[in-house]
């Protein structure tokens, strides 16, 4: 089905490269579900373009597997499938994890102190269910902090894809981000009392334990709805 997020006005760039990073920025944080049609007029039209950087922007999503063609050359954002989320689950711990690993060591005073505020910005978002949209934006940018911490552009550019691929699965997490089971946030505690502490198999131990989490959890709700 067509949806209606809200788009930003763009900023002072290359039209073609602020509807990208608008719409790659939706997709990462989950604004967009599993099977969400992407609609190039309606996209150009809530931008105020023409259809061409839309189409653009969405050829290079789908270069990176975030949407897939449709026969009425609009996108969609992909179903999930437990082959699917299984395989992003794999990747995703193994370049993440190692990521937090590589930040202990290269990451600053300011860069610390942002983590800290952000874990509690989570923690405070998370007990009001209004606030869902904002606790995945707080999310993502704890984890990016770190992921930049690690001073590698080759694994953020590949982090920054395996996100664009977990949308979907993030869109499942926003009711679980706010169950009354929520280790998630005792986990990023632990991965900034890690890096506080200069140990990277505490730092990676404790994010594969929160990417773990969430996507055991997207599974065994995908089950239960299918039986």
């Amino acid at each position: 089905m067509a949806v209606n997020v809200a788009l930003e006005p763009l900023v002072h760039t290359s039209i073609n490269e602020a509807v990208y990073r608008q719409l790659r920025d939706h997709l990462m944080r989950g604004d967009y579900a599993a099977g969400d049609i992407l609609g190039i007029q309606e996209l150009a039209d809530a931008f105020g373009t023409s259809a061409m950087p839309v189409r653009e922007a969405l050829r290079r999503l789908a270069a990176q597997r975030a949407v897939e063609p449709m026969k009425s050359r609009s996108m969609q954002v992909p179903l999930m499938s437990n082959e699917r989320l299984d395989d992003i689950r794999r990747t995703r711990l193994l370049i993440e994890g190692t990521a937090a690993a590589w930040a202990v060591d290269h990451i600053t005073r300011t860069e610390l102190e942002l983590l800290r505020k952000l874990a509690d910005e989570l923690g405070d978002s998370l007990s009001c269910s209004a606030s869902i949209s904002s606790g995945l934006e707080i999310n993502q940018k704890f984890h990016f902090t770190i992921y930049r911490a690690a001073q590698s552009e080759t694994m953020l550019a590949m982090i920054e894809n395996l996100w664009l691929q977990s949308g979907p699965y993030l869109r499942a997490t926003r009711e679980l981000m706010h169950s009354t089971e929520r280790p998630g946030v005792e986990f990023h505690a632990q991965i900034v009392q890690a890096i506080e502490q200069g140990n990277p198999q505490a730092a990676r131990r404790a994010m594969e334990q929160d990417i773990c989490w969430a996507f055991d959890k997207i599974k065994a709700q995908a089950m239960a709805n299918a039986s």
